[in-house]
């Protein structure tokens, strides 16, 4: 294994709110960041537009309003008295600095991330530590080319009224362009194919979040669309029986209310007849009631057996195809398909998932499967407490969890990174490479 950089063990040294609070430091610092580079009349220092507003001292949030920070950190349940003692803690640890400035009404406290805190930040959350892949075409624009050509493989243009995209970056930096305009929106170009084949591989490595065919089609997909379809089957199923679960749940609760029902008053001056025949039909309505909380009962429980089994498939199969992206093996070695009536209730093994050397995703993967065994990793710190609503925290009880929670969160998490191949392209560049691949023959193509 290799050995744990400075960065990332100043990011596994810090406890969860401390790690939650320097990461929305990190993205606020990054969209200062990108949005510096678009702005070619901005000439102030990096020590000024790096600055980030944390919070306003008097702290009057109904009358000055809410900071970017606070909003952040309200979302991920961070924002509380705490936030004071945990800038204080980041900033002694020399991962961001404290400032200031004077308002109208009182003062404004201000935090920059420093050299080492943005790259303990980028060492702990981001996807590409080392960095992302040298690319002729940014992520937005490799996106619409990835569109835009197929469109072409059905034999339509991408059906768009106007592309800043593609009018500034396709058509307007490119000689000649990759795109141009036509009836109904845009189409590629000769020129945007043969650019497309020849860079699909530098540009599947630098955006590998990018859903883009490969350029010599289907068969050379280094991902089997196979696999994704069996998954989607594997959670289709799940739902469903987690759904009926709650159904019956429900039912069941309400039958039960229904059965207690103390029976009804009756008027003092009433018949004695009159208030038997009530008592009667209370008790036949209380016995249907208590018929049915049973027949409830038994169908939650058989539906929670069957939703638990079909989450642990799942989850097998999610974790199969995951280990498969890593080692770059066949992932269609091993999958199953899920079955709503199994022969055997045996709970298939949940192996521990292989590390991919990209922290973020491996802390992830490591705290949900720890979950979905049963052995749940000690939280490092308190645990985030989420608003309602701005200026209120309330607690609310929570409803339970369906059968298998645990396991199909593991499985979603999963899913989410093998899915059309995203992770081989992330892990594996080289498995997308196109450079053997023979360019079409073209024709000049008219302005």
């Amino acid at each position: 294994m290799p050995r744990t950089s400075k960065a990332l063990q100043t990011w596994n040294d810090l406890n969860d709110r401390q790690q939650g609070t320097l990461a929305v430091i990190y993205d606020l610092d990054q969209a200062a960041e990108a949005g510096r580079r678009g702005d070619r009349h901005d000439n102030r220092p990096a020590s000024e537009w790096r600055l980030i507003d944390f919070a306003h001292e008097p702290a009057m949030r109904a009358v000055f309003g809410w900071t970017t920070l606070q909003e952040r950190l309200m979302w991920r349940g961070w924002d509380n008295q705490g936030n004071g003692s945990t800038m204080a803690a980041l900033a002694r640890r020399g991962l961001i600095t404290r400032d200031g400035r004077p308002t109208t009404y009182g003062f404004m406290h201000t935090v920059r991330l420093t050299r080492e805190g943005r790259a303990a930040a980028r060492a702990g959350t981001s996807l590409a530590p080392g960095g992302r892949a040298k690319a002729a075409l940014g992520l937005r624009s490799w996106e619409v080319l990835a569109l835009l050509w197929s469109a072409d493989l059905r034999g339509e243009p991408l059906k768009w009224g106007y592309s800043t995209t593609i009018e500034h970056a396709l058509i307007g930096k490119h000689v000649p362009p990759l795109a141009r305009r036509t009836v109904g929106g845009y189409e590629i170009t000769d020129r945007g194919r043969e650019f497309y084949r020849e860079h699909y591989a530098a540009h599947t490595a630098a955006h590998p979040d990018v859903r883009a065919p490969h350029p010599d089609g289907v068969a050379a997909e280094p991902w089997p669309p196979a696999v994704d379809k069996l998954l989607a089957q594997h959670r289709q199923l799940y739902c469903s029986l987690a759904t009926a679960w709650k159904d019956a749940d429900a039912a069941r609760q309400a039958a039960e209310k229904e059965a207690a029902a103390p029976p009804p008053n009756t008027p003092a001056h009433l018949p004695a007849a009159a208030v038997a025949l009530a008592e009667k039909r209370h008790a036949v309505w209380c016995d249907t009631a208590r018929q049915r909380s049973a027949l409830a009962a038994e169908h939650t429980e058989d539906l929670k057996a069957r939703t638990e089994h079909a989450a642990r498939c799942y989850a097998t199969a999610a974790l199969t195809a995951y280990r498969a992206a890593v080692s770059r093996t066949d992932p269609r070695n091993g999958l199953a398909l899920p079955a709503p009536e199994p022969d055997a209730w045996d709970e298939p093994p949940l192996p521990a998932p292989p590390e991919t050397g990209i922290h973020a995703i491996d802390a992830e993967v490591a705290k949900l499967h720890a979950a979905a065994v049963g052995r749940p990793l000690k939280r490092r710190g308190p645990a985030p407490t989420r608003r309602t609503r701005r200026g209120n925290v309330r607690i609310i009880e929570k409803p339970p969890a369906e059968p298998g929670a645990a396991l199909y969160a593991l499985a979603e998490y999963l899913r989410e990174h093998v899915r059309d191949g995203a992770l081989i392209r992330r892990l594996h560049p080289s498995a997308t490479d196109a450079a053997h691949a023979t360019p079409p023959t073209t024709t000049g193509e008219t302005a």
